[in-house]
């Protein structure tokens, strides 16, 4: 009795493990139908790519790390001391060309505000005398001479005035309030920001740096033993543990022409475009380069290694002609990389295979 009353209980668990089971993994990824065609639900889950020929190569993997683009990279320091009024910009802030970041008050700016308004007052002073001087030279109770002194000290109040301001605008002061202006030399995003108000910062010191992100390099390593296989030009591929299963194109902007005596590398820098930015610069990535296998025939039918699946020691491929005539093929891999896997027979130029979630439709070929 009890174990006729165990057996159905044990049986109910079984079903309801089974059933929770079954409901986890639809909420993952929709199984293919029971007669083994593709649902409209499940083909959205799936990729499928063409077999081409492709040159057979090995793949380089070094270590780098994403920097600024420094063509467009601008450290912003204060070239005069003082105390820091006001920074209108937080980090990651896109800025534009001329935009004001940071107010100083320093006394250089006051000085030079001072001289400006003495000048200036001067200025005024002179004229008026200039101005009585050739009403009385009219009625013959000034001389020619006394005019020409005066008009000479005009100019060279005017020539100090201009002098004075020229100096402020390389400051980027204001001569009414004594501020010193920081403005973006380029549009970019504020990348670093060590600066806040009431902050007193002397000549020199780094405030804020502005980078543009649309494009950014990659710092490379390269060991002596790799060296021969990185040019100038050569293309590679950039992936990122970020972004698992992606990569991002660029190509081999410069190679350095010295070694690095203390890491023991030789630098390169690639340039890459960093589409919706991101891509961020510290981020350590690996750097693809191709290199051509020896012995090997120059192009071979080459199957993207997503979609590669290994059952009992042997590597099989999903084949897909439409939505309902799936088959799975077993290949053999001649050569590698960590891009394609290259084979010979099993599947001919212009197959189509699957190359996500490929493993269900595998299990439901292989168990149907």
């Amino acid at each position: 009795m009890k174990g006729n009353f165990l057996m159905p209980l044990t049986l109910l668990s079984i079903c309801l493990l089974w059933s929770c089971q079954s409901t986890k993994n639809e909420e993952q990824v929709t199984p293919p139908t029971k007669g083994f065609c593709l649902s409209a639900d499940f083909k959205n889950q799936i990729k499928i790519d063409s077999i081409q020929k492709r040159a057979v190569f090995e793949q380089i993997a070094l270590n780098g790390v994403i920097q600024y683009d420094q063509d467009e990279f601008a450290a912003l320091k204060s070239p005069i001391p003082g105390i820091v009024q006001s920074v209108s910009v937080k980090m990651g802030d896109y800025v534009e060309k001329g935009q004001i970041l940071v107010s100083l008050k320093g006394t250089s700016v006051n000085d030079l505000g001072k001289e400006l308004r003495e000048l200036e007052n001067s200025k005024r002073l002179v004229e008026s005398k200039l101005a009585s001087l050739r009403s009385l030279l009219k009625d013959g109770m000034a001389s020619q001479r006394e005019l020409e002194e005066m008009e000479s000290e005009l100019k060279a109040t005017q020539i100090g005035i201009r002098h004075v301001k020229a100096n402020m605008n390389l400051l980027n002061g204001s001569s009414e309030n004594g501020l010193f202006y920081i403005r973006a030399p380029k549009a970019g995003y504020i990348v670093d920001k060590k600066v806040s108000p009431g902050m007193t910062v002397g000549d020199d010191a780094e405030l804020l740096s502005v980078s543009k992100l649309n494009e950014v390099w990659v710092s490379v390593n390269i060991y002596a033993n790799n060296l021969p296989f990185v040019k100038n030009g050569a293309p590679v591929k950039i992936t990122t543990l970020a972004y698992k299963g992606e990569s991002f194109d660029g190509y081999i902007d410069q190679v350095a022409n010295f070694f690095d005596p203390e890491e023991r590398v030789v630098k390169a820098r690639v340039k890459l475009l960093n589409k919706d930015l991101r891509l961020k610069p510290g981020m350590s990535v690996d750097v693809l380069v191709e290199k051509a296998v020896s012995g090997q025939e120059q192009q071979m039918l080459a199957i993207p290694k997503d979609a590669i699946i290994l059952h009992n020691n042997q590597n099989f491929v999903v084949l897909y002609k439409n939505d309902c005539d799936l088959s799975v093929k077993p290949v053999d891999i001649v050569a590698e990389n960590e891009t394609y896997a290259f084979v010979k027979t099993g599947i001919a130029e212009g197959d189509q295979v699957l190359t996500e979630n490929e493993l269900i439709v595998f299990d439901e070929l292989i168990n149907r």
